[in-house]
């Protein structure tokens, strides 16, 4: 069964780009351009996984982590945040968000996709 990831970032060409790579990998995949977006198609769509960067304008990728984790219907989504920031602070934060993981950019693609595949299965 092909599994679902929820690509959120307010980049056109961030989301374009990491669509062609993940749907080269065979994901079937779900687009965001916000915080907020992402809380509406992850409550209705119900992703396998949620990728999503930190530096958004209006809810930041940590305060969308919390509230996809606050609620019963997302909670049980892992979420992988990106960001250009891999200092250890922004770990910590992502972490305490309740994020799964941590993405530095610009991604290595291979270890993006190893991440996935373990938190996914697949």
């Amino acid at each position: 069964m092909t599994k679902t990831i929820l690509v959120v970032d307010d980049d056109y060409l961030s989301r374009e780009l990491l669509q062609a790579h993940l749907e080269n990998a065979l994901y079937r995949i779900l687009l965001a351009n916000s915080g907020e977006r992402a809380l509406t198609i992850a409550a209705a769509d119900q992703p396998d996984l949620i990728l999503m960067d930190v530096n958004m304008p209006g809810l930041t990728g940590y305060s969308t982590c919390m509230q996809l984790k606050q609620l019963p219907r997302t909670a049980h989504i892992p979420i992988l945040l990106m960001t250009a920031m891999d200092d250890a602070e922004n770990i910590r934060q992502a972490m305490q968000a309740g994020a799964d993981g941590f993405i530095s950019k610009p991604l290595d693609v291979r270890g993006m996709l190893n991440k996935i595949v373990s938190l996914t299965g697949s």
